[in-house]
């Protein structure tokens, strides 16, 4: 694909593949990026970059297809989805056929994502229930506003972010749909903790507001994969963007830092010395407590006990 290079600003009419490609000027930050510097290195950054490392191939997963597909359904926007023909399968339905597999790649090769037809009525499914959850909640997904590309320069850094949905009035959020196994509120918190979505949160709407001037919220929309298809939206307090807020300002130091000097470290040299977390360490405590209050409770190590439970029929312990 022939590198684009374009300035700050909103777009709306870039495709997946040209924003993944890296559509700016000089070789951008992304939310993706910003959390593999913090987490990993920069090292590994300049690896996943379109623009600096000559090697770079956009990365496509089977695991990725519910998601691509779901995305389109919902947002309206993407890369269109299709069924594999049934006559194509093998007899137990499985994709493994010779002509399975030519009908795949030529899907593939022409940006379609290939499903099965059950997976198909899965994405139907899912689509009816999330735009029944989102009316309920008074969000309207405008096709015209999904995926728009911005790109921004934070700090003399160049960013870019691609917004699942972006509507066009000011007064209302800026939104990122997300599939998952668990949607409850709960699990939305880890998930956010795990993937770093304050990150992504934070960036976009510093992005967003680099390039335009406007001062939006920013809301997650996380809808589960298998039935009911439940969603939940998700919109980060205060006190958790202003954290998350010292850490992209630390991404775009190290990616500035980086790009000047063209020096992209990986992990320290030398011998690291670690120290495990304290939950870890209570875990074992608490198993130690327990084990020697039944001790002294029964007389006998909680082992012999468990030696006679799961003793062999027939078997008798000593």
């Amino acid at each position: 694909m022939n590198q684009m290079n374009l300035t700050s600003g909103v777009y709306r009419d870039l495709s997946d593949d040209q924003y993944h490609a890296d559509p700016s000027d000089r070789p951008s930050l992304s939310s993706t990026l910003a959390r593999v510097l913090l987490n990993q290195s920069p090292l590994h950054a300049w690896v996943q970059h379109p623009k600096l490392n000559p090697n770079w191939e956009p990365i496509d997963k089977k695991t990725f297809d519910i998601g691509r597909a779901a995305h389109r359904a919902v947002l309206g926007r993407g890369g269109d989805y299709k069924a594999i023909p049934s006559d194509l399968l093998a007899s137990n339905g499985a994709s493994s056929t010779k002509a399975a597999k030519e009908w795949i790649a030529e899907a593939r090769a022409a940006g379609i994502t290939p499903l099965k037809a059950e997976e198909v009525d899965q994405i139907g499914e899912m689509s009816a229930i999330a735009a029944q959850r989102m009316a309920d909640n008074g969000i309207t997904l405008d096709p015209a506003n999904s995926e728009a590309v911005v790109l921004a320069e934070i700090g003399d850094v160049p960013c870019r972010a691609m917004m699942d949905n972006a509507p066009t009035d000011p007064s209302q959020p800026l939104y990122d749909f997300k599939t998952c196994v668990d949607a409850s509120p709960d699990a939305c918190v880890r998930a956010v903790m795990n993937y770093g979505y304050d990150v992504q949160a934070r960036h976009y709407l510093d992005c967003w507001k680099a390039a335009t001037g406007e001062e939006r919220l920013f809301r997650f929309i996380f809808q589960e994969k298998s039935a009911p298809y439940e969603v939940c939206v998700v919109q980060m307090g205060n006190e958790s963007l202003m954290m998350a807020s010292k850490k992209t300002a630390r991404a775009r130091e190290i990616w500035g830092h980086c790009t000047r000097t063209d020096h992209w470290p990986g992990y320290p040299d030398g011998v690291i010395s670690i120290e495990l977390p304290e939950f870890y360490h209570a875990k074992w405590l608490e198993r130690e407590s327990a084990e020697a209050d039944h001790k002294r409770h029964y007389g006998r190590d909680v082992l012999d006990a468990a030696g006679r439970w799961q003793a062999p029929e027939g078997y008798a312990a000593e």
